[in-house]
């Protein structure tokens, strides 16, 4: 019993602790938090084209060389589709400019009629004055100094974006250049005795992080273009810009379809009719389904494994704290954490050896039955042995040994 209180109490001990570091850290990286998103832009590209690299390093390319070869393939393939799809896109863009303000005041209208008629409701719909006073604050900058601080602002948050998006691959490449010598250096690091533990921790964040940027990605990709395909037989105009939307909107996993949605249900209730409507929301419903059965099970099979309520939760809770940024980034932080917390309590709680639970991590990425950790642990136990039947003389007796 009072070896059990001892572990107990080195367990709280060492939770008291780690929560304090986990603290520390997050002191002193929200003082230094603007090196985080060129950082973790690095990181993305890293996780999405390492597989391409590590995978031309293996037939004698030379890391430099297959990293440029990648970035080449990567830029030449954006660069194609910009020039396939910018054309139509542009001469979409051009006819929504034209349509848009007709498009708004259908919308104002709209809401407009709703609010008259909801005077007696027992919820009152607001109107678009209500709406603008109230998003807006019932002020407007009147001053030039107000309009002038407004302009630097925008004008700084341009030049922070354009830093991240020059910075970012820049160091990204000198990443994939030196990852291998990296991994050397931060296993030397580790002390021998919790080497096993760290690598087999490393190997589960790197295959749900890069698994979950990589799949998200293809994810998108096949929403977008499974969109604008339907979207463009039932003839919606500015087809190509909604599909655009709904497939980059998908990035954010249960909820970006849906924000997707928004724009092409509005474009067809004011250039349309209903029954277009009806078939976008269709199409957009259809596009979810097979996103949810049959793309993001195969893509994402091995990457994040979520429970619907914890990724809403996670993107409620990025949302709240980092804006988009915090919802690009909330399921794999998550995805993290549950590792983390998940590991800790296997090997410090429950004090299972750690060559237990890599086994079983390893059986669940082949095994998502409810008894592999049963089986696992089954296959660690020693087997008893069979009796050995003693040798006997042709008289029947036990013969000497």
């Amino acid at each position: 019993m009072s070896d059990r209180i001892r572990h107990a109490g080195q367990v709280a001990w060492a939770m008291v602790g780690l929560a304090a570091l986990v603290a520390l850290v997050g002191v002193v990286a929200w003082y230094v938090r603007v090196v985080w998103p060129p950082l973790i832009l690095a990181g993305a590209i890293v996780f999405l084209l390492n597989p391409g690299v590590t995978a031309l390093h293996r037939r004698g390319v030379p890391r430099a060389a297959g990293t440029a070869l990648s970035y080449l393939a990567f830029f030449a393939t954006v660069t194609l589709a910009v020039l396939i799809v910018a054309p139509l896109a542009a001469d979409q863009a051009e006819g929504l400019d034209e349509e848009l303000p007709q498009v708004r005041a259908d919308v104002e209208r709209w809401i407009n009629d709703r609010a008259e008629q909801s005077q007696n409701w027992i919820v009152k719909f607001p109107s678009v004055g209500e709406l603008e006073s109230e998003v807006g604050g019932g002020e407007s900058p009147s001053r030039l100094s107000d309009t002038f601080a407004t302009l630097r602002d925008f004008g700084g948050r341009v030049v922070h974006v354009v830093i991240i998006i020059v910075l970012a691959p820049i160091i990204a490449f000198y990443l994939l250049v030196d990852l291998p010598r990296l991994r050397v250096v931060a296993e030397s690091l580790v002390p021998a005795r919790a080497r096993q533990e760290v690598l087999l921790l490393a190997t589960r964040l790197n295959r749900a992080i890069g698994g979950f940027f990589r799949g998200q990605l293809l994810v998108a990709l096949i929403i977008g273009v499974l969109v604008s395909t339907g979207l463009a037989l039932v003839d919606l105009p500015f087809w190509l810009l909604v599909g655009m939307v709904a497939g980059f909107s998908n990035i954010v996993p249960l909820i970006g379809p849906w924000v997707g949605a928004v724009p092409g249900v509005i474009i067809a209730l004011t250039t349309r009719d209903v029954s277009t409507a009806l078939w976008v929301v269709a199409i957009m419903a259809g596009a979810q389904q097979v996103d949810n059965h049959f793309v993001s099970p195969i893509v994402m099979q091995r990457a994040v494994k979520l429970h619907p309520a914890v990724v809403m939760l996670a993107l409620l809770t990025g949302g709240t704290l980092g804006g988009f940024f915090g919802l690009l980034i909330a399921v794999p932080t998550a995805a993290v954490l549950k590792i983390l917390i998940s590991h800790l309590w296997h090997t410090y709680v429950l004090g299972e050896p750690i060559e237990e639970v890599a086994a079983i991590v390893e059986a669940a990425e082949h095994d998502t039955g409810p008894g592999v950790v049963r089986k696992v642990r089954e296959q660690d136990q020693p087997q008893p042995e069979e009796p050995v039947p003693a040798a006997t003389s042709s008289g029947g007796a036990p013969s000497d040994p």
